[in-house]
This record gives structure tokens, C-alpha cells and sequence, in this order.
């Protein structure tokens, strides 16, 4: 399932993985002589949204939980057409 449909927001995740963001030095603290280092409001809008993705569990678990019973007890059903339109729409995404 897909949460964000926002490939922007995916590249950027993929682009700064867990590992490859680094702190920054405030204004006044001792670092290199003349090197500045600003970030823009853009960089720090994507930086804020792989904070935000980072807090996101990877599965829903209480949508499984509330599925596994269904298929458990017998009533869970699927919806024929919903599926197949979703698997189309998958398939022209891909292409």
C-alpha cells in the first residue's frame, strides 16, 4: 500500500537515507574559516518530511490485526473489481 504518491518526497528519502544527514554548526560556533554553510527553506521543508517519514510505522498494525481475524473467522471478502483496477492502474505507473 502506498501512503505517499509523491515521488518528490520518495526521492528525497531515498536520496538522504538514514545515514547521510549530519548535523549542522550554528551561527558563532567554531568551524572552518569562511565557510558558511545556509540551507534553504526548500532543503529544510524536505529535510522536515524525512523526519515525518521517519516516524511513520512500515505496516499498520492494527489493519492487519483487524484482517487477519476476517480471513480467520470467514468474512473476508474482496472486492473483484476494486482490485483489478488498482492492478491496471499499478501496471500503467510502472511503464
Amino acid at each position: 500500500m502506498k501512503i505517499y504518491s509523491s515521488t518528490v518526497v520518495q526521492n528525497v528519502y531515498q536520496a538522504y537515507g538514514k545515514n547521510k544527514l549530519g548535523k549542522t554548526q550554528k551561527s558563532g560556533e567554531v568551524g572552518s574559516p569562511g565557510f558558511d554553510i545556509q540551507i534553504s527553506n526548500q532543503g529544510k521543508d524536505y529535510q522536515l518530511a524525512i523526519e515525518k517519514l521517519k516516524q511513520i510505522p512500515d505496516v499498520r498494525a492494527d489493519k492487519v490485526s483487524a484482517i487477519k481475524q476476517s480471513i480467520e473467522n470467514g468474512t473476508y471478502t474482496i472486492d473483484k473489481t476494486k482490485l483489478a483496477k488498482s492492478m491496471v492502474k499499478s501496471i500503467m505507473m510502472n511503464d
